[in-house]
């Protein structure tokens, strides 16, 4: 979906149309969750503190997340999506991957149906989206990102190097600002750059990681779609693209982690009695570490603040670092008031 939150907001209020409306916590601390394409010409991007945003943009519309809305049109967007494919795995309240192989491989059939697709989701939503159809899930990712907003990109497998070479580094999944710090640092600009790297030195600064990244800058990606189930249980990861020593930055993702899994909980109106951490070492073991809380939460800070406790006490941090992180929350149970927080929850992830 197109800035999903903040095109929610202008849907049911139209005197916010054509305005910069920022979505996100508006507390001292708060985070942008999402911002409309019309404040996004001012720099205001997801994840970036409100205190920035509103300094960019003193005369923009700021609304705290209404997730039970954004729930109800999210569950309209994945029933259309089921009526088109029998496996359908979502990310997120506005992000979905769907499988179209048993439609068939010509390019102009699956254009016209995503087509359609498009049309329908705006009939059911009011709202636009953005789709991209392509042979794995990072490429039909990408393709979605290129071509925003409500944009439909189809890319065929032989344009995948024309289309990836030219991008900035940063495109690639699990590319964050860390490791893009270190690729430009050995002159690794460009997807393409990445992708002609002698290999061996992919391996000596990133390890298996290396191997990883490179195989995304040829198009490569073998990650299955997971068929959609009720969820017993919420929890996101993030594997790492190179093995991560510094325990500040290890927190830094709980803290990432756990405020979209605090988003889940709000938009399904769920709380959680169990939070727990996952951590993969270099050698492949995993671990995970959990508590039970006395009462259910849904607090983004509560979540994070329980998650860094348990990485900080029960996870053994070496000199050897982790290359995968986790943040789970369970035992859930349906909730009909929204708890109150005795902070101003942020929720650090972007309408897509």
């Amino acid at each position: 979906m197109d800035a999903f939150f903040a095109a929610v907001e202008q849907l049911d209020e139209p005197a916010y149309r054509g305005r910069p409306v920022i979505v996100g916590g508006l507390g001292p601390r708060g985070v942008v969750a999402t911002a409309s394409y019309e404040a996004r010409v001012f720099g205001i991007h997801s994840a970036m503190p409100m205190a920035v945003a509103r300094k960019r943009c003193p005369d923009g519309i700021y609304l705290r997340p209404r997730f039970t809305r954004y729930k109800e049109l999210s569950d309209r967007m994945r029933r259309v999506l089921h009526r088109v494919s029998p496996v359908v795995e979502t990310i997120s309240l506005d992000e979905a991957f769907f499988d179209l192989t048993h439609h068939g491989t010509d390019h102009r059939s699956l254009e016209d149906l995503a087509k359609r697709i498009k049309g329908e989701v705006q009939h059911e939503t009011g709202l636009t989206c953005s789709i991209g159809i392509a042979a794995n899930r990072f490429l039909a990712k990408l393709g979605s990102e290129l071509d925003k907003p409500n944009g439909l990109l189809v890319i065929d497998p032989e344009s995948v190097q024309a289309l990836l070479d030219p991008l900035p580094i940063g495109a690639l999944w699990g590319v964050g600002r860390v490791t893009e710090r270190r690729l430009t640092s050995l002159g690794l600009l460009r997807v393409g750059d990445l992708r002609r790297a002698p290999s061996e030195l992919m391996a000596r600064e990133f390890g298996s990681s290396g191997r990883r990244l490179q195989a995304l800058a040829s198009g490569i990606d073998d990650t299955p779609l997971a068929q959609e189930v009720e969820s017993r249980s919420i929890s996101r990861e993030t594997t790492l693209a190179f093995d991560v020593v510094d325990p500040d930055e290890i927190a830094e993702h709980v803290r990432h982690l756990a405020s979209q899994v605090a988003g889940q909980l709000k938009g399904e109106s769920l709380l959680c009695r169990t939070v727990r951490v996952k951590v993969r070492y270099p050698d492949f073991r995993t671990i995970t570490r959990q508590m039970r809380l006395g009462v259910g939460t849904d607090s983004v800070h509560l979540i994070a603040a329980l998650a860094e406790h348990l990485l900080r006490d029960r996870v053994r941090l070496d000199e050897g670092g982790v290359r995968l992180i986790g943040v789970g929350v369970g035992t859930l149970f349906q909730t009909e008031a929204q708890q109150l927080s005795l902070f101003d929850e942020a929720f650090p992830f972007a309408g897509a």
